[in-house]
């Protein structure tokens, strides 16, 4: 099991700055117990909803919620990247050179991001795929969590109950997101979901996060 993992090096990797604590932040709270967990923010969060009409206040705190949450989450090892996204080949080629040296650096055994296809977000897919290329002759374990779009089928599940109201404070620290839109209610609701209507013969959960492992 995933919530098993003990003296690991684990490389969680956010396309945006909340995206680890509304996809795995239970996960992430259980892992931190016994890892050593490093967090990558790919871009700066400028093009997400902006109630300040001003970029540089926007990022700054976007910045400043993801230290909070990473602090909370005991993360030693942040990483942000101060790109506005991953349209331009310009971007993602900096984008590229960044998490290539910074994956040399940490030197990952396990690594957690979103689904490269499966994903609904543009943004989400293009980084996975460019992770994957990356690290594609490593031994890194990849595994690939919920963020736009519900999986279908899946390989492991990590039950949150003992940490949901953890997670829900994770995804709280992002207020500048969450006067937008209700993340909580939204992914709470996903976690429920998989949790009831399992096909895995568990009847007694109440929250669960579901990941799908990358194969060879």
């Amino acid at each position: 099991m995933i919530s098993d993992f003990k003296n690991k090096k684990i490389l969680l990797i956010s396309p945006h700055p909340d995206d680890i604590e509304i996809g795995m932040g239970g996960t992430a709270v259980l892992l931190s117990k016994k890892n050593k967990l490093s967090h990558i923010t790919c871009t700066n969060g400028s093009g997400s909803y902006n109630n300040y009409k001003n970029k540089e206040i926007l990022v700054k705190k976007r910045r400043k919620e993801a230290l909070e949450s990473n602090k909370f989450l005991n993360i030693r090892g942040n990483f942000f990247y101060d790109i506005d996204n991953v349209k331009s080949r310009k971007n993602i080629a900096e984008f590229e050179r960044n998490i290539k040296c910074d994956i040399a650096k940490i030197k990952p055994d396990i690594l957690f991001c979103p689904h490269p296809t499966l994903d609904r977000h543009a943004t989400h897919r293009k980084i996975s795929k460019s992770i994957l290329k990356i690290i594609n002759s490593s031994n890194i374990r990849v595994f690939f969590y919920e963020v736009w779009g519900p999986f279908n089928k899946y390989h492991y599940y990590v039950d949150i109950g003992d940490v949901i109201k953890e997670k829900i404070k994770l995804i709280k620290f992002h207020k500048s997101q969450m006067s937008y839109k209700n993340y909580v209610k939204g992914i709470i609701g996903l976690n429920t979901f998989h949790a009831k209507f399992n096909d895995f013969g568990k009847n007694n959960l109440e929250f669960i996060e579901v990941f799908i492992e990358k194969t060879i």
